[in-house]
């Protein structure tokens, strides 16, 4: 663990521009008036057509695809499933379409940025697997703040936790309180994306003052 650790934070991060939100929750909004799957896909996959990233591997739209998503919209459901052996799973049972839509955008957006795909091309995929979920978890991060500041916002809690529960996996803190504490390993997951180090701080505070 100690060069699990040590490998984290040596990591030399190139910095990206700041994140600009594509997609306003106003237009997400909007989405309610679809109560069809095809019509939300319409609808959404214009929106997302904006965004600074190029979006791929999209669900199917009420339909089914083997070893993939679907997404089943009506006026009383707001699903995300996960499609194999000819039956589904739901994985989220979404209480708006806001909420779903949150859902969708993470699947369909690239697994890392740019500038943490260069870094990860110069690791191990089997010794250092567990430091490509921190670059996927940052660049998750990165990419719902380029759709705006509410889902940047949302997977910014989620994946911070995460990385909380991880430094404890790690055997570096005995909670995830006290983990969150410490922010020089908090700072340097969210750079892992290619988030300058001065948002990373900025966001880092206000997670701590929040």
């Amino acid at each position: 663990m100690e060069s699990y650790e040590a490998k984290l934070l040596s990591l030399d991060l190139g910095e990206m521009p700041l994140p600009r939100g594509s997609i306003l929750f106003s237009e997400l909004a909007s989405l309610a008036s679809a109560n069809t799957a095809l019509a939300y896909e319409r609808e959404l996959r214009r929106l997302a057509s904006r965004l600074q990233y190029k979006t791929s591997s999209w669900p199917e739209f009420g339909g089914y695809v083997e070893d993939w998503y679907r997404v089943e919209v009506s006026d009383f459901k707001k699903q995300l499933l996960y499609c194999e052996r000819g039956s589904c799973q739901v994985r989220e049972d979404c209480e708006n379409i806001i909420d779903l839509s949150y859902h969708v955008l993470k699947v369909v957006a690239p697994s890392l940025t740019s500038s943490a795909a260069k870094v990860v091309e110069e690791l191990d995929r089997i010794k250092d697997q567990r430091l490509l979920i921190w670059f996927q978890i940052s660049s998750e991060i990165y990419q719902m703040y380029q759709v705006n500041s509410y889902f940047g916002l949302r997977a910014l809690n989620a994946n911070v936790f995460w990385m909380c529960e991880e430094l404890v996996r790690m055997g570096l803190f005995e909670n995830a309180s006290d983990a969150f504490k410490n922010e020089i390993h908090i700072v340097q997951g969210l750079q892992l994306s290619g988030m300058p180090k001065g948002m990373a701080s900025k966001l880092y505070l206000e997670l701590k003052n929040a």
